[in-house]
């Protein structure tokens, strides 16, 4: 006979293992319900979203469309009552020019928020500088023909209207020698777009190496020669771009927009004044560095001063985005 202790021993033992079996057999049985369960709730809802992501797509795709026409539709809309106001604006000039040259600041008001809306367009800038010549406002006028400029280099009517903002600006500072030198010797880098630098730089690389390819195969000298060409003209129109990059981003030009400004040989009012005359609206420098509220710029001439930084403004946009020797 075994003892009570050996009994309840081997009864507790025998319940724990039944209740144990018991336990993880229930276990399972809910995670195998519930996992189930779970797995279908995901399987609906990825059949269901799946189903309806082209719709959304398409649906998104359509919103997006219309949004776009309706903002080309209001940009074409502006641009034509800003042109209108120009035409109003010029034939009343003799008679109303007062009211003449408020029309004037309107079509430049109503470009500029164009502009404003991301719209890059060398034309677009080029009526923005003739309107804002034609009201008075030299500075702004030369700002914008020189961002046409950046699209559209060598149009004869820009180059001709520029040529004009600049006679209206009250202080000429002649241009040094060099400057007449690098524009004779580098006529390409001046006198074409850096877009269309770019394009012919990437069409003659291909050309470039497709000839080589051929002179390989067939051994002509004409081939070669073509070669060495298309990579003359590589050379020159990719390092015009590079040229033009680096200048916009370390040397970026500005003009002058207000009137009256006194140059400093340092960054503050404190400092000696660098010039007896201040300069005037329109006159074209090179940014060489920032210094809090101050610029220091370099003239045509080479002199170079300070000047506050909310009286002028630079040409281009990656200028303006830069980091310039000096700290902000």
């Amino acid at each position: 006979m075994k003892p009570a202790a050996c009994v309840m021993s081997d009864a507790a033992g025998r319940l724990r293992s039944r209740f144990g079996s018991a336990h993880r057999e229930a276990a399972g049985r809910l995670r195998s319900r519930f996992g189930s369960a779970r797995r279908e709730a995901a399987g609906r809802l990825r059949s269901r979203f799946g189903l309806c992501s082209p719709a959304l797509i398409g649906l998104l795709g359509l919103v997006s469309l219309i949004c776009t026409s309706a903002r080309a539709d209001s940009i074409r809309e502006r641009f034509a009552a800003a042109m209108e106001d120009y035409d109003r604006a010029t034939q009343m000039r003799a008679e109303a020019p007062d009211r003449a040259r408020q029309l004037f600041l309107l079509c430049a008001q109503r470009l500029e928020s164009i502009v404003s809306e991301g719209v890059v367009n060398g034309r677009l800038e080029y009526n923005l500088g003739n309107a804002y010549l034609q009201a008075g406002d030299t500075g702004r006028a030369i700002l914008h023909y020189r961002r046409a400029r950046l699209d559209v280099p060598g149009d004869p009517n820009l180059e001709y209207n520029l040529a004009a903002a600049r006679r209206r600006c009250l202080t000429y500072i002649p241009p040094a020698r060099s400057h007449h030198v690098l524009r004779s010797v580098f006529f390409w880098h001046y006198g074409t777009s850096p877009r269309a630098c770019a394009t012919l730089a990437g069409v003659t690389y291909v050309a470039a190496f497709a000839l080589l390819a051929a002179f390989a195969v067939y051994r002509r000298r004409a081939l070669a020669w073509c070669a060495a060409a298309a990579l003359l003209v590589f050379l020159a129109t990719g390092g015009s771009v590079a040229m033009h990059q680096y200048a916009l981003r370390h040397a970026p030009p500005g003009v002058i927009l207000s009137s009256d400004v006194t140059v400093y040989r340092g960054p503050g009012t404190g400092y000696q004044r660098m010039f007896e005359q201040p300069l005037q609206a329109g006159v074209e420098f090179v940014l060489r560095e920032r210094r809090g509220a101050w610029w220091r710029v370099e003239l045509a001439d080479g002199q170079s001063g300070w000047v506050p930084a909310e009286a002028a403004e630079l040409v281009s946009d990656a200028g303006r985005e830069s980091s310039v020797r000096g700290t902000e």
